[in-house]
């Protein structure tokens, strides 16, 4: 299986992160574990990104770890294309684009599509949202159900490890979903909005 992109911009963004915070990047190995990947695997995605222009690698001899250099900053948050508030669909790829707001390298941006969390979050806002978990049930998350989908909804569950989790819309019209725990992933817990003209003026073309 190739590696996938939003793993690959994931890592770009830890990358870049840790240069910003410490002056340096950090140890491949660490970042490895970090991600829940073998090393070989991250050198995949290294390799991916490199082929894109992000990042070049450069050998260091045996036993020893690559020399990475990024290749230009992440030009503010990054926008992700739609996400549904309705039905599932596939994952985010790669940006769009990128809005100029201030350095937060946790964070992303999902333009939606559908009317399942209106009249509170509306077809065609930009949502902002935190790479983290939800710290409890009820708060609007981002989240993948099976392998490349990806949905807007509150997320409800019971007890400490729930077994199941509650995807509930904001419109009364559209159904609650159940999921299984192992089916879920949460890519990131609702910060914000923008709406209208505003997205227009913050995108930064290209991102690259």
């Amino acid at each position: 299986m190739p590696p996938r992109p939003v793993k690959q911009l994931q890592i770009l963004e830890a990358l870049h992160a840790a240069h910003a915070r410490h002056g340096r990047l950090p140890e491949l190995a660490g970042l490895a574990r970090r991600f829940e990947i073998s090393y070989p695997t991250l050198r995949e995605h290294l390799r991916a990104l490199e082929a894109k222009g992000k990042l070049r690698i450069e050998g260091r001899g045996p036993g020893r770890s690559p020399l990475v250099t990024l290749l230009g900053p992440v030009a503010g948050v990054p926008l992700f294309g739609e996400i549904a508030a309705g039905v599932p669909v596939g994952s985010y790829p790669e940006p769009d684009a990128y809005l100029a707001l201030r350095d937060r390298p946790d964070h992303f941006a999902l333009r939606v599509r559908g009317d399942s969390m209106a009249d509170r979050i509306e077809h065609g806002d930009v949502v902002l949202l935190h790479r983290t978990p939800p710290r409890r049930p009820g708060e609007i998350c981002a989240v993948r159900v099976g392998d490349d989908e990806t949905t807007l909804k509150y997320l409800e569950w019971r007890g400490d490890e729930p077994r199941r989790y509650r995807l509930r819309p904001h419109n009364p019209a559209y159904p609650t979903l159940g999921v299984a725990a192992e089916e879920l992933h949460i890519d990131g817990v609702f910060r914000g909005l923008l709406r209208g003209d505003v997205v227009e003026e913050l995108l930064v073309e290209g991102g690259d």
